[in-house]
């Protein structure tokens, strides 16, 4: 929380020269500006103090910037006070002034109706409001790091205080035309011809076709970021540049890179909410690419390339495409031995040391901005043309009393040797620092620091304040407070030198950190697990076996198997096979955990239609554990043996979804119910009754959004959607789910466009043509992006449905001509039957098979037998070959077995539980009845037709029901 802590200055003074009604109006009207103040900027006053006021900001919510609304708050609350206080120099001939002290930190609540934000970050802001001057403004180290990157500010004089033990370092508020107060940077030295090639490039790239990519290669410290700094400079008036700076540990993460690259985009992208997979994820991230670039052309910067995440690598090679119309070039910086990319052609520029002269030259203007310092020969020479190592050498050599012995040959040793001038606890906070990661807050840091043991001698601040004043910890450009390590290297040193015992302390509390994120954040767990194994890293070489090395191994273990479970829940199986098989790797001791595991393992291998590998493993883990040690992981494993088994008869085993369903009650594990519910969900659809399958699925909706991660949560949203158009909710409510549930699903892209096909089916239900036909296009648009060619022959189907339901015959069989070349495209024959059934059943049209030149693709139609029926397993492929049997006795010149074929599809519908679903497969009967020239028959289907379309509230069916008869 943010404490503000204002005060009139001389009130004394003033009181006595003002009559008691005009102080008592003028301190009115000061609580007052500072009272509406407080509350626009989101703060609260808590208490008046005679004429002193205490407002806080963070109390009934934390806002990332509280510490700068409560900067605001005073800001605002002067210009007020400003013309009250002319007006009573005016008038009353006195000086009426205020000042304002501002303290940031932990509080302890009080139970008090008042002064509940009591003890030292209170004591701080009062003290610092005294030594304020007038109508000035105050501000301690935890508000300036959170507030400089955003307001002029500028240091003063420490402030010895009372109650303080040693001065209170302090910064002021200063006038806008200061600017912003920053580190100190070292000087870019003649890198004319690298700009001019790189600024060249770049601009070059941006005239481009596609995303070309500019590698700029370098050793660290050589002036590559500076580079890339001045360029962005020269080119802003042309593109705006955007970095990424990639995590050293980024090898081993999956999604969270993502995500990060996401914001870097400027983008609001949830991490991880909603059913997301990795291909929905990159057609985001290519989105808010060319977002960003319509608004100016974006030069993306994926800084220490080096560590770039496999999900980011293989995102930026799939930005190689000449159709991607983006004025964008991707730029990777950092130590390259090898091709950072497997894309076609890469520009590649290096970066070579500076030469002696421009060495030299560096080492005097460095020399001359921190002071007398040994010969700049000595640290040209021994910096071999690196500007980093100059500088740290040079802020080496300024503490050491005329030593030269600590100048050291490298930047490691550089670094390291600039660490032994620092305390044992600046050491270790900066280690932390290094450990957390870019962007750190100040609280983060100080949460893991108090794990650590021993403890740290000085207090947090005081630490921290060192650090920042040395420049080895910075603000992150273009944050709110947010700290990073001055430089990769620095944060490599400070983490290399950190003991055993503190790097597994430090890194099971950064694991603690982002668990604690998790549910607002679900990619977190992935930065959750890396720390869980890099803290029993620290313990297996510290103490192997011992207690701790144990417990950490369980956490590791533990920590993994939510992150495989995470990626099953993406979609992302080879990441889910990746992350499980380092937990075979742990002796966690914990039974219960593999059997988690296997589930895992189990679910992808049943999913790729492996089934017999599925049930080997699901038999050994069965053997080797006891499954009632994880009744959820149980669930899973049940359930997976029966979809394996369904991939080998054809057929659901509802006896093994039935065992899961027992074993997820007794386990009350709202995922695992709620995947049994889907299978019997779906059951239910393949059965044709889709107003129960709408019951059961609305139950499974609702156990999954109680979990944290749920496998199967992508067919829940979809199937539910689809039961909600097919069964006999009314459209006007089942519109109003649809709607709620595609509102959801904004950044799960491909299940969003899968809801938005029953939803667009359900706006036309309601005479809505336009919301449907939006609904369709977002769809299309997004399957495309993704090239996902199921769902786009799927949303044919669904234009095929509209285009039957508005008598529009042509544009039925366009559809579906589409859908059949994706279907048999994809290999999915089923798909492709039943399009090419419905497809037979238009006059005019034989059923269509491979594609010949521009029209229609034709083939033989198809056999239904001597009796009209097909072997199928579904009702609807039953319904769909009598129909295309009607429309071939039409055209055969049969109308009285085209009667008889359309008969037995509606004896076929009889069976079918749901008015949604049988009404566009009652409109083809009705279209083919009207044809035959048998008018009872007719009649019967259009009175079937339109009790459904009644049910249903269907506007649209009733229509064509009677523009047909």
């Amino acid at each position: 929380m943010t404490v503000l802590f204002g005060d009139v200055a001389g009130s004394t003074e003033l009181a006595r020269g003002l009559s008691p009604e005009v102080w008592q109006g003028t301190l009115a009207t000061y609580f007052a500006d500072v009272s509406r103040a407080a509350t626009d900027q989101g703060g609260r006053v808590e208490k008046f103090i005679g004429d002193a006021v205490v407002a806080v900001f963070g109390v009934e919510a934390t806002h990332e910037d509280d510490a700068l609304r409560a900067v605001e708050c005073a800001r605002v609350s002067l210009e007020r006070i400003a013309r009250q206080a002319a007006e009573l120099r005016r008038t009353r001939g006195v000086d009426f002034s205020v000042r304002f002290g501002i303290a940031s930190g932990q509080v302890a609540l009080s139970e008090r109706d008042s002064s509940f934000a009591i003890g030292e970050v209170m004591n701080r802001a009062a003290r610092l409001q005294a030594a304020a001057p007038a109508d000035g403004i105050v501000m301690d180290v935890r508000t300036w790091l959170l507030v400089r990157g955003a307001v002029p500010t500028r240091p003063i004089e420490p402030i010895a205080a009372k109650g303080f033990s040693r001065p209170l370092r302090a910064w002021q508020l200063a006038d806008a035309a200061e600017g912003h107060a920053g580190e100190a940077r070292t000087p870019l030295v003649d890198r004319r011809s690298e700009l001019d090639e790189l600024v060249t490039t770049l601009r070059a790239g941006l005239r481009r076709p596609g995303v070309p990519a500019v590698v700029l290669a370098g050793e660290p410290g050589v002036g590559k970021s500076r580079l890339v700094a001045e360029a962005a400079r020269r080119m802003a008036p042309d593109a705006r540049f955007l970095t990424l700076r990639c995590r050293r540990d980024g090898l081993r993460l999956g999604y969270w890179p993502l995500y990060q690259l996401a914001e870097a985009l400027g983008g609001d992208v949830p991490r991880g909410q909603g059913p997301q997979g990795k291909e929905e994820i990159f057609w985001t991230l290519r989105e808010l690419l060319r977002e960003a670039a319509e608004r100016r052309p974006v030069v993306l910067v994926l800084d220490d390339c080096q560590w770039m995440s496999p999900a980011v690598r293989e995102f930026a090679d799939g930005l190689d495409d000449p159709d991607l119309d983006v004025r964008a070039v991707l730029m990777l910086s950092g130590r390259v031995d090898e091709p950072p990319l497997t894309r076609g052609p890469v520009t590649t520029l290096r970066v070579p040391p500076l030469g002696p002269a421009d060495t030299r030259e560096l080492a005097a203007t460095v020399a001359a901005r921190l002071g007398p310092l040994p010969p700049n020969d000595d640290l040209a020479r021994r910096s071999a043309g690196n500007p980093l190592y100059l500088e740290q050498l040079a802020h080496l050599q300024m503490d050491a009393e005329g030593r030269t012995d600590l100048i050291a040959p490298s930047a490691e040793a550089a670094v390291g040797a600039r660490l032994d001038q620092l305390g044992v606890d600046a050491q270790r906070l900066l280690a932390i620092a290094g450990a957390l990661g870019d962007g750190c807050v100040a609280g983060d840091l100080e949460k893991v620091a108090a794990a650590l043991d021993p403890p740290l001698d000085q207090t947090f601040d005081e630490t921290l304040a060192q650090l920042l004043g040395d420049g080895l910890l910075v603000t992150r450009a273009g944050s709110a407070g947010e700290l990073e390590v001055e430089s990769p290297v620095v944060a490599e040193v400070a983490y290399g030198r950190l003991p055993l015992a503190d790097r597994a302390h430090v890194h099971a509390q950064v694991a603690d950190l982002a668990e604690a994120r998790v549910d607002r954040h679900p990619s977190e767990i992935e930065l959750c697990a890396l720390h869980a194994g890099r803290a029993h890293a620290a313990w297996l070489e510290l103490r192997p076996g011992g207690p701790e090395e144990r417990r950490a191994a369980a956490r590791a273990a533990r920590a993994l198997c939510a992150a495989a479970q995470f990626a099953v829940s993406r979609g992302d199986l080879s990441m889910a096979l990746q992350t499980a098989s380092q937990v075979g790797r742990l002796d966690s001791g914990l039974p219960g955990l593999e059997l988690e595991i296997a589930a895992v393992e189990t679910y992808a291998t049943a999913a790729a239609g492996r089934a017999d590998e599925t049930l080997a493993r699901i038999a050994e883990a069965r053997k080797r554990w006891d499954t009632d040690g994880n009744l959820a992981a149980a669930v899973q494993l049940t359930l997976n043996e029966a979809v394996a088994r369904s991939t080998m008869t054809g057929r659901w085993h509802r006896s093994l979804i039935g065992q899961a369903r027992e074993l997820a009650h007794r386990a009350d594990d709202p995922a695992a119910y709620a995947r049994v519910l889907l299978l019997e969900g779906i059951g239910h659809m393949e059965d044709g009754d889709y107003v129960t399958a709408e019951g059961v699925l609305h139950e499974a909706f609702g156990h999954a959004r109680r979990a944290r991660w749920c496998f199967g949560a992508t067919e829940i949203y979809g199937n539910l959607a689809l039961c909600l158009a097919y069964g006999d909710t009314p459209a006007p409510a089942a519109t109003a789910i649809c709607a709620q549930l595609h509102a959801e699903l904004k950044d799960a892209h491909t299940v969003r466009a899968a809801v938005g096909c029953p939803a667009a089916l359900l706006s036309d239900m309601t005479c809505d043509s336009a919301a449907a036909t939006n609904l369709l296009d977002e769809g299309r648009s997004i399957l495309a992006g993704i090239g996902h060619q199921p769902g786009l022959a799927g949303l044919d189907m669904f234009r095929a449905t509209l285009a039957e339901r508005h008598g529009d015959h042509d544009g039925a069989g366009q559809a579906l001509e589409r859908a059949i070349r994706r279907f048999d495209a994809i290999g999915f024959s089923a798909g492709a039957q039943s399009a090419r059934l419905w497809h037979a059943t238009f006059s005019g049209y034989g059923p269509p098979g491979a594609q010949n030149g521009d029209g229609p693709p034709h083939s033989g139609p198809p056999d239904p037998g001597p009796s009209g029926a097909q072997s199928a397993d579904s009702w609807d492929v039953e319904v769909l070959t009598e129909q295309a049997a009607a429309a071939a006795a039409l055209r055969e010149g049969r109308p009285d077995a085209a009667a008889g074929h359309v008969a037995r599809a509606g004896a076929r519908l009889d069976g079918v539980h749901g008015a949604g679903a049988r009404i566009t497969p009652l409109l083809v009967s009705l279209r083919l009845a009207v044809r035959c020239g048998d008018r009872g028959l007719a009649e019967r289907v259009a009175g079937l037709a339109r009790a459904d379309a009644e049910v249903k509230r269907d506007v649209r069916a009733l229509r064509t029901i009677a523009a047909l008869v």
